[in-house]
């Protein structure tokens, strides 16, 4: 007669022991395993993530002096000096990418055509703007047609969204719109003539609207640096400058502009400079076009570093030049 519950074909499992001598043996042995385990992740602490780093992970040297160092994106550095040492070559493929993105051409349809394709300008309007463009060598091809009356202002947004195949958003009430400003530099807004319009918290989308070109490098350093997704669209370049000089007057966030070539170890130092001055715990690196964007987080104070690429410029930054070697760990 099988045992109620056991399957024909089923072999028969062997009743377990009970040690009746050492009633709790089971509960010892679960307590001294957490414990061993309690103690190796105090004995070990957080790793490094400089390969190079000096300091030794021991029990003792963590008891005299608790980790807190800082992160890098997701990589934690226990000292000024491991910051530097993974920073300067982690900003060589960043910087390669801000020039391979300057010397990327647009492949869109040209504005002027869109607009004659539209029925907004005639030929003759179109080719006349041409020639004024070609003879001054500067100047874009909407500018032209609105000096000569051919185009308005709300023409030139509605050709740019069929260029891009964007959406328009309306900026009549730009002043509700500053909200949105702080989550970005101001420097790095007026580079690019964009400005974040619109945020939904439940799904993470954050709009930003352009004025003239669409820069998809600078949206996908908005997702890097912020972890946000992007939706780009455009507004009437008046309304994103009317927003963009209230901001500068409000000053509703600090960041620092650095002038100079965009070299690793410049960048890299200037950044320590900045993080031990602020007492960043958090670095992240972003870049775009013709700059390297670095956004220092402490508790809950965010300090932007934009370093723009301008070889006619000294590198300048208002912090004191401290060499890596002479600093104190943190």
């Amino acid at each position: 007669m099988w045992p109620p519950g056991q399957a024909v074909g089923q072999a028969l499992s062997p009743p377990r022991p009970v040690d009746l001598c050492h009633e709790g043996g089971l509960q010892d042995a679960s307590a001294r395993s957490e414990a061993s385990g309690s103690i190796l992740m105090i004995k070990l602490g957080p790793r490094c993530a400089n390969p190079h780093c000096p300091l030794p992970r021991t029990v003792w040297s963590t008891f005299r002096r608790p980790p807190r160092g800082v992160f890098l994106h997701k990589q934690w550095l226990c000292s000024p000096e491991c910051l530097n040492q993974v920073l300067e070559p982690s900003l060589v493929p960043v910087i390669e990418t801000t020039r391979a993105n300057r010397e990327t051409k647009s492949h869109r349809f040209p504005l002027g055509l869109v607009m004659h394709s539209l029925g907004l300008v005639t030929k003759e309007s179109l080719q006349s703007a041409l020639q004024a463009q070609r003879e001054a060598g500067q100047g874009r091809v909407g500018d032209w047609l609105r000096r000569q009356g051919a185009v308005t202002e709300p023409q030139i947004t509605q050709a740019l969204a069929v260029q891009w195949s964007l959406p328009i958003y309306p900026l009549d009430r730009w002043e509700g719109l500053l909200n949105w400003a702080h989550l970005l530099p101001l420097r790095l807004l007026h580079s690019f003539q964009m400005l974040p319009v619109h945020y939904l918290p439940a799904s993470g989308l954050l709009y930003v609207a352009f004025s003239s070109r669409v820069d998809y490098t600078a949206l996908y350093a908005i997702e890097q640096m912020l972890e946000f997704r992007t939706q780009p669209c455009v507004a009437q370049e008046s309304q994103v400058e009317k927003a963009l000089d209230a901001l500068y007057r409000r000053r509703v966030s600090e960041d620092n502009q650095i002038l100079g070539p965009l070299e690793p170890a410049l960048i890299s130092g200037a950044t320590l400079q900045e993080v031990i001055k602020f007492g960043a715990r958090e670095v992240r690196v972003a870049g775009c076009a013709d700059n390297v964007w670095i956004r220092l987080s402490a508790a809950d104070l965010v300090r932007d570093l934009l370093f723009q690429r301008r070889v006619e410029h000294p590198l300048d930054i208002h912090a004191p030049a401290v060499p890596p070697l002479l600093v104190q760990p943190w």
